[in-house]
This record gives structure tokens, C-alpha cells and sequence, in this order.
């Protein structure tokens, strides 16, 4: 296994196990999602920042210089990262992490829809297909293969509804940043500054009183390996690793949280998910394929 995919498959995987954490602690032990979000931004920022310093030790804080840099760090860090971070999780508090993490998967294909209307031109007919069979699967999922209800909450499907159109900004919005500084720097700028603006609102000092040694477990693998040391690793892939390639590792992060959330946390995942999953699954493969 080369270092890129080794590097993108451990990102992945540490995503996918933290989607478990979180829907422990949001669902079991009543932890609020914009809490926990706040924790995650604020201490995995100031990991990241730490490793980019001592690591790179030069350029810590280009980012900030000049007036077009420093706007666009502000908005990715309190809009574009914050926006992914905390729907994500408000997803998986009122669905499933599973389902949560596959909505997320759809992000290629707003992409690829938002190319299209920026261009003010039509999807190819394979675009379409991919599109539409992304579409059908997300119907399939969130009916349980049953076109007349839902099977999760209408809350839960308005957020994961939103998460591709996150990821779209997540995408987009910080490109000028990353082709010009490090990603570790930016993201761990990102995560540090928008976790710095919540702290006087969330007061993430008051912790629940009821917290075990398996809460506080997961809340510290939520922190250091599922946001800290999951974005090192993945960002880090990019530098052997086209993309398109990076991105199909990526899908490893649904079918890990998939897996673990029907084992560990007794998430109902029958025929009619898998079929969903499968039916968003491979044109978003296919897309990161073509793209080559």
C-alpha cells in the first residue's frame, strides 16, 4: 500500500469511528450537538496549529497577511467550517450517523450540479444519470423504500439535506486559501478561530456533571483523532494522492460509520439503505474517476 492511500484510508476510517462517538454522545448520553461541535473546533484547532508549527515551523501566520486573505479566513472560519461541522452533527442527533454520513457523500454531485449553473450549462447524460440515481438512493434512505413516509424525522432529513450543500461551500469557498498555504495551517486556523467565537456563548467549561469514563473517552477521541489528527492525515494524502483518487478513499468514511453504527449502536441499516447507499455511492465514484 503506498503512503497516499495508507494516509487517505486511516483519515477516513478515524472520520467514520468519530461518527459513531458523536452519535453516542448525542443520542445516549444527551450531549448538545453545538456543544460538542464547539469542544471539537476550538481543542483540535489549537492540535492542529501546534503540530503545523513545530512541523513547518515558517509561514504560521502568512494566512493573516493582507486584507483579502484575512476576509476569507474569517468566513471560512466562522461560516464554511462552522456550517459542516455543526450540521453535521444536528444530522446525526436526529437521524442516524449512518445516514448522516452518506447524505455527506452526496457533496460531489451538488458540486457538480453547482459547475453547471455557474457555466449556464447542462449536465452531460452521464452527469445526469449520476445525479439521478443519487437522488433516487437519498429518497430510498430516507423512506425506507416506502414513497409514502418518512423513516426518520423531517428535522433529521432537512439537515442531511443541507450537508451536501455544506460540503459545496466547504469545497469551494477556501480553494483561493489552499492553493496558496498549507491546509493544516488554514484548517487548523479555521477550526481554532470559529471554536474560539462560540466559547462565550457555549461556555464549553460547563460540562454535563453526568459524564462517564466512556463519554469522556469519546469526547477525546472526538477531539484528537476524529478531527485533529483525521484532518492531518487526509490533508497530508493529497501530497501523493491525485483528488479524485483521495476522494474514493473518502468513501470508506459512510460504509466505516455504516458498519459500526449497526454493530456498536443497534442503527437500523436493512435492504432498502444499502440499496440507497449503493445508488448514491457508485456515480459518485464514477465522477471521481472521470474527473482523472
Amino acid at each position: 500500500m503506498s503512503r497516499g492511500a495508507f494516509l487517505a484510508i486511516t483519515g477516513s476510517l478515524l472520520w467514520g469511528i468519530m461518527g459513531v462517538a458523536c452519535q453516542y454522545l448525542l443520542q445516549d448520553k444527551g450531549i448538545s450537538a453545538i456543544w460538542l461541535v464547539n469542544m471539537r473546533m476550538f481543542f483540535a484547532g489549537i492540535i492542529l496549529l501546534l503540530a503545523d508549527y513545530f512541523i513547518y515551523r515558517k509561514d504560521f501566520l502568512a494566512v493573516w497577511s493582507g486584507s483579502k486573505n484575512i476576509t476569507q479566513m474569517l468566513i471560512f472560519s466562522f461560516i464554511t467550517i462552522m456550517s459542516v461541522q455543526l450540521l453535521y452533527l444536528l444530522s446525526v442527533q436526529n437521524m442516524n450517523v449512518a445516514m448522516a454520513t452518506v447524505f455527506v457523500s452526496l457533496a460531489p454531485i451538488m458540486t457538480l450540479l453547482w459547475v453547471c449553473i455557474r457555466a449556464r450549462k447542462l449536465p452531460k447524460r452521464f452527469e445526469a444519470v449520476c445525479c439521478t440515481s443519487a437522488v433516487l438512493g437519498s429518497i430510498i434512505m430516507a423512506t425506507h423504500g416506502e414513497f409514502t413516509s418518512l423513516s426518520v424525522s423531517s428535522i433529521g432529513i432537512l439537515y442531511g439535506i443541507t450537508l451536501p450543500f455544506a460540503g459545496v461551500i466547504y469545497t469551494i469557498q477556501p480553494a483561493y486559501l489552499m492553493k496558496k498555504y498549507r491546509p493544516s495551517n488554514i484548517t487548523g486556523w479555521g477550526l481554532f478561530i470559529g471554536g474560539c467565537a462560540l466559547l462565550p456563548f457555549i461556555e464549553p467549561w460547563n460540562v454535563p456533571s453526568d459524564l462517564d469514563v466512556h463519554a469522556w473517552s469519546a469526547i477525546i477521541y472526538t477531539i484528537v483523532f476524529g478531527t485533529a489528527i483525521a484532518f492531518w492525515t487526509f490533508l497530508a494524502s493529497l501530497k501523493y494522492l491525485e483528488p479524485h483518487i483521495a476522494g474514493i478513499y473518502e468513501l470508506l468514511e459512510p460504509l466505516s460509520a455504516i458498519i459500526l453504527g449497526v454493530w456498536l449502536l443497534d442503527v437500523i441499516f436493512e435492504v432498502p439503505e444499502w440499496i440507497g447507499t449503493t445508488l448514491i455511492m457508485v456515480p459518485v465514484i464514477y465522477l471521481s474517476l472521470y474527473r482523472k
